[in-house]
């Protein structure tokens, strides 16, 4: 009797073999599923959404426990990678149906609910590990819908990548697994899945990256049900999404010809070899510079500079002024004649690129350059970058050292130093790593202004600035409705008077709002409010070496007057921040009814530049006079930022997140009569309380907004620090390139 042999074993060999090697596997970005974790159409893989990689999804998805009530879906979710093995998310799922409600005007529905997920997964140890992940869906919060915990693991084979996990809780609840096929270099991909109650299948795209949209690319997927679950009927939902891939915009890769113009880094890097092509890619932390050789090609190469290594190491961090003003007639002096004209030059370069106070001198062997920006307002590097290149460039013969001294208001607030040489290099396109160890940065200059002879005009400056922003107030996931905002303009006025002087002002205008605003209905008190709702003199100074403090009095809120102070204290040695906040306000006259408003918040900023990173913590007497502890922490992309933060109080706990990211272009309107410009930081706030039932708390655990603020208009958002500006040594040499090299090329734009 002959042995039976099945026929089909060479070709499922061939199959499984050009699966695993084949050539044309496309790599595929992670992307949400309905349920607000990077994974398939339900279930989570293991993979999370690459760092500084944001999404947003909306989809119609029903989960079947809800599908025989609820009349149709909208589900919202926001997601990001927060570092490199840590996805969090939040979202809003509303179920409406045909249900009698509690209260008049309510919305009809069977559940309206905030939730967060959060994911970890396991580092790779070794070559063939498979992707391992930890999380929770729906964590923290008294009422859940959805709160589960899983394990999952993930692994590609080629264009396919196979998942199988086990969850516990109100929806994974058991065994589940699914697949994704990659079709080639469609965007396009094939989903089957059963998350331990139903099977799902679906198809996916996922356009390529969008370069004029930030790099963004779209996700729409559609999903069916296969069969029926707890008697409901299969359903068909589909989800749309945008994906952004965020702190890429400067990195080495982008910026290999000066102009950071190239096409960003793949959030995935596709494999070349055949063999290792995977269905979705993983993604491991890139170092932030890439050394050149010295005899390397480089577009900006012109003559050569020799560079010899700092004879000594120079500290990239924040140092207090303690040492004592030096005069430039005590200084070691340039042995050769001084030529004046390039110190002109310098000037008029950086008057010609939209600097304002600039003035240039020397002091022994270091090149001071004096400036003030209000034109380059995403980040003060690029205003940095500017004077850094056109100094070392230009500097007279003998020069060792270039200094760059940031005001505001006329009042210096850095003194920030660079290796020439090292400097010149880099521009020339070598590697950024010696002009960034030799960087340093003190809080004070410590020259003797009066004995330098300054070339430039410290009194040529702009005389008003005007900025417009988007101002909100909104509510979401109450009971009468989704979301209700009123939006409206805050157009904000800047006058320089003295020394650190400047008089605010802020007018704001409504423009819309929801229904549930209106006069007369639940939400009216929510309303944003027209008319000047700030005007005041604003003051900053030095209280002493590396204590910073900025007082603003005059009128806030509208109908208060009284006085907000905000005290800096640099931490020596670290880019740390002390911060203290205090404000009394007392009603205007005629508003005799209304409470005073008083404010303090004490906090210390840990912070981790070479991350992007920093963890503020410390006490608060909010508000509403509650009192206690609070939390934040912040991670930088570029010039935008993600944050999660927790307040306490013994009237009610609460924990959040914000987005904020800049609504002005990266080269503004140059300074004259007047300069109108956007927010260097527009934020969206949201957060919700926790340990008890989640309802409206107006005033709690709150802290006053300062219109003047001093991170915000003085301190670069907080990125103040020799540590911050050294790793962004590739923004600094494109902002030259593009705003203020002389050369044939217009000046381009982005």
């Amino acid at each position: 009797m002959r042995a039976y042999r099945p026929q089909f074993a060479p070709q499922a060999l061939a199959l499984g073999a050009a699966l695993a090697f084949s050539a044309s596997a496309h790599a595929v970005d992670p992307a949400l599923n309905s349920l607000g974790q990077a994974g398939g159409l339900v279930i989570p893989y293991a993979f999370p959404l690459p760092e500084g990689v944001v999404e947003g999804q909306f989809n119609n998805y029903i989960d079947p426990r809800y599908g025989a009530r609820a009349t149709g879906s909208q589900i919202y979710w926001g997601a990001v990678g927060l570092f490199p093995y840590v996805e969090v998310a939040g979202g809003l799922a509303n179920y409406p149906a045909e249900v009698s409600s509690r209260f008049a005007g309510q919305d009809h529905i069977v559940l309206r609910h905030l939730m967060a997920d959060v994911k970890l997964t396991v580092p790779k140890f070794f070559k063939y590990q498979p992707a391992i992940a930890f999380g929770m869906v729906d964590v923290g919060g008294q009422t859940h819908f959805f709160r589960s915990k899983y394990g999952a693991v993930s692994q590609p084979f080629g264009p396919l990548n196979l998942t199988v996990g086990y969850g516990q809780g109100d929806r994974l609840d058991g065994p589940f697994g699914g697949a994704q096929l990659s079709l080639w270099h469609t965007g396009l991909s094939l989903l089957a899945e059963h998350d331990s109650k139903t099977p799902y299948v679906g198809m996916r795209y996922q356009s390529p990256r969008i370069s004029w949209l930030a790099d963004a690319n779209v996700i729409a997927t559609i999903m069916r049900a296969v069969r029926s679950t707890d008697g409901v009927s299969p359903r068909t939902s589909i989800s749309v999404g945008i994906q952004i891939p965020f702190g890429k915009r400067f990195s080495s890769e982008r910026c290999a010809d000066g102009l950071c113009d190239g096409t960003s880094a793949p959030v995935q890097q596709a494999q070349t070899d055949p063999g290792a092509s995977e269905a979705i890619a993983s993604h491991d932390v890139q170092p932030h510079y890439e050394p050149e050789t010295a005899d390397q090609a480089h577009p900006l190469a012109g003559e050569a500079v020799p560079f010899a290594p700092p004879s000594r190491s120079y500290a990239s961090v924040v140092m207090a002024n303690a040492a004592a003003a030096v005069s430039a007639k005590d200084a070691p002096a340039i042995s050769e004649p001084l030529d004046a004209s390039a110190l002109d030059s310098i000037a008029a370069q950086l008057f010609a690129a939209g600097l304002e106070r600039v003035r240039v001198g020397i002091s022994g062997r270091d090149l001071i350059v004096e400036y003030e920006n209000h034109r380059y307002n995403q980040n003060e590097a690029d205003a940095l970058g500017i004077v850094l290149g056109v100094a070392s460039i230009n500097a007279p013969h003998g020069i060792e050292r270039i200094r760059a001294v940031v005001k505001k208001a006329n009042e210096p607030l850095a003194d920030i130093a660079v290796d020439r040489e090292a400097y010149q290099q880099f521009l020339a396109g070598g590697s950024p790593t010696a002009a960034s160890a030799s960087m340093t940065m003190r809080t004070r200059p410590t020259y003797d202004a009066d004995s330098i002879a300054w070339h430039g005009d410290d009194r040529r400056h702009g005389f008003t600035r005007i900025q417009i922003s988007p101002v909100t107030s909104y509510l979401y996931g109450t009971e009468y409705g989704n979301f209700d905002i009123s939006f409206g303009a805050n157009i904000q006025g800047f006058v320089p008077l003295w020394r650190g002087a400047e008089l605010y002002a802020s007018y704001i205008a409504p423009l819309y709002n929801t229904k549930n605003m209106d006069n007369g209905r639940v939400f009216s008190q929510y309303r944003l409010r027209g008319g000047l709702a700030t005007a005041a003199l604003a003051q900053s100074f030095w209280i002493m070496p590396g204590v910073l403090n900025v007082a603003a009095v005059g009128r806030f809120n509208y109908r208060y007057v009284g006085i907000e102070n905000e005290t800096t204290a640099f931490v020596p040695g670290r880019p740390d921040l002390v911060r203290l906040r205090l404000a009394y306000l007392r009603q205007q006259p005629g508003e005799d009814s209304l409470p005073h408003q008083e404010n303090a918040m004490l906090t210390y900023r840990w912070v981790q530049p070479s991350w992007n990173l920093w963890i503020e913590a410390g006490v608060a007497r909010y508000v509403g006079g509650d009192k206690g502890p609070l939390i934040t922490l912040t991670r930088w992309f570029d010039d935008v930022s993600v944050s999660v933060h927790g307040e306490h109080s013994g009237r009610a706990s609460f924990v959040g997140a914000s987005i904020s990211f800049p609504l002005t272009p990266r080269q503004g309107m140059k300074p004259g009569i007047t300069q109108v410009d956007g927010p260097q930081s527009f934020a969206l706030d949201f957060r919700t309380r926790v340990g008890s039932t989640n309802y409206l708390s107006p005033g709690v655990t709150q802290n006053l907004g300062f219109p003047y603020s001093t991170g915000q208009f003085l301190l670069n958002q907080g990125r103040f620090s020799a540590a911050y500006f050294s790793t962004q040594m590739y923004r600094m040499r494109d902002a030259y390139v593009r705003y203020a090299r002389p050369d044939d090329r217009p000046s381009k734009q982005d």
